[in-house]
């Protein structure tokens, strides 16, 4: 029994720390890669933004973005709803302070029921780019400098289609925006990068991804892909239908969003662990639903595992390991913080990046018991067995 619990006990320390090398291969391999490439500027990258108001920090990223050094000509479309008086006010105070950028606002009316919102502004902006490369960017994402120069040379690899980058939290402002910080930037590496040492990526993260103009002109663009509501998985699965693969990028980018309580905290939570049960998780091939389970899912657990372990068997042995083990975490979390999430969490909050590891396994409970019904951008989203889904209710207009 004993050498049971301490080969499972190595096998857990063996799952960390062997990550923790395959990140580092990864961050190691693509710097060489990228220091050996030289980008073809001559391209336009056309970059559609999807924009609705009501974060505070909503101004600050989209002006973070208009500040981004790139060798690349560029066009923002900026992507608003008739009817979002504050973006079209905002928007315009932003064209207006950086008149060498080119922007081009364009305005839109709601998507029809059960159209997707982001994805019938991105099928809008598509027909008015002008560029040879396609960037879709979330709102509350700030792109770093060379971030574009960094992501669009993986577009000449062979047979890939689309290249995206790896996202972390920015926002400490309070508790509860504290917590989801700390829940992102304590799983995006462990999560994104290791899985595809073992396979090619079969999805794809929806904030920042960019795609060549001609290849979204062989598949048709974002055609067919309206009535999806998990747009990143959409589109991941469209490209790879059509022969594509996916390439996943060393370009870390920033995210902000002010988290108002504990209501938008556990919407937020239980939408990002609701939407791969009604993606990626009906729709991979066995192989590819192994690999997810045995990196990302299952390995969740295993912080819980540990502590569990040492409050129903308390034992000196045990805990040294418990000890030993997430001294190991935090020593690979410190790291990953440092050397390429661009010091976003303070080192005051270290500690709560250990501690959230420990309750991710309550979030996912909680998704696999809840009803398929999320809040989205101020909309109640009811999601159907067949992957489409229906809008219970709108948006309220915000005031001014």
């Amino acid at each position: 029994m004993n050498l049971l619990i301490l080969s499972i006990g190595l096998l857990f320390l063996a799952e960390r720390i062997g990550k923790y090398l395959a990140i580092e291969n990864f961050f190691q391999r693509e710097d060489e890669i990228d220091r050996s490439t030289d980008p073809l500027v001559e391209s336009q990258v056309s970059i559609l933004q999807p924009i609705l108001s009501g974060d505070p920090t909503l101004w600050d990223c989209l002006a973070g973005n208009l500040q981004m050094t790139t060798s690349y000509p560029t066009e923002f479309l900026w992507l608003i709803d008739d009817d979002d008086a504050e973006a079209q006010i905002g928007c315009r105070q932003l064209i207006d302070r950086y008149p060498d950028v080119s922007v081009k606002l364009i305005s839109l009316p709601q998507a029809p029921a059960r159209i997707s919102p982001k994805m019938f502004k991105l099928i809008e902006g598509l027909q008015q780019a002008q560029g040879q490369i396609i960037a879709v960017l979330d709102d509350d994402t700030t792109l770093p400098d060379r971030g574009l120069d960094r992501a669009i040379p993986f577009l000449d690899r062979p047979a890939v289609g689309v290249a995206f980058g790896l996202p972390y939290y920015l926002n400490f402002s309070n508790t509860w925006s504290a917590l989801v910080s700390c829940v992102v930037n304590s799983s995006s590496l462990l999560t994104y990068v290791p899985y595809t040492f073992l396979t090619a990526p079969f999805t794809i993260n929806g904030m920042f991804f960019v795609m060549k103009r001609e290849v979204l002109d062989r598949v048709d663009g974002f055609s067919g892909l309206e009535t999806s509501i998990v747009d990143d998985f959409a589109i991941a699965k469209h490209f790879r239908s059509h022969g594509y693969l996916l390439a996943q990028t060393p370009v870390c980018h920033g995210i902000s969003t002010k988290i108002k309580d504990a209501n938008h905290y556990f919407s937020l939570l239980n939408r990002w662990f609701i939407f791969p049960q009604e993606s990626i998780l009906k729709s991979i091939s066995i192989r590819e639903l192994a690999i997810f389970y045995s990196t990302a899912l299952i390995s969740t657990f295993i912080p819980t595992i540990v502590v569990g372990y040492l409050v129903l068997f308390p034992s000196m042995s045990a805990a040294i390991y418990t000890l030993i083990y997430f001294g190991v975490n935090a020593y690979i979390l410190t790291q990953f913080n440092t050397k390429y999430l661009n010091k976003a969490t303070p080192d005051r909050y270290i500690l709560l990046l250990l501690a959230i590891q420990l309750i991710m396994p309550l979030h996912i409970i909680l998704a696999l018991l809840s009803p398929r019904r999320i809040e989205w951008r101020g909309k109640t989203i009811e999601l159907n067995a067949d992957g489409s889904f229906e809008i219970i209710k709108q948006r309220s207009a915000p005031e001014i």
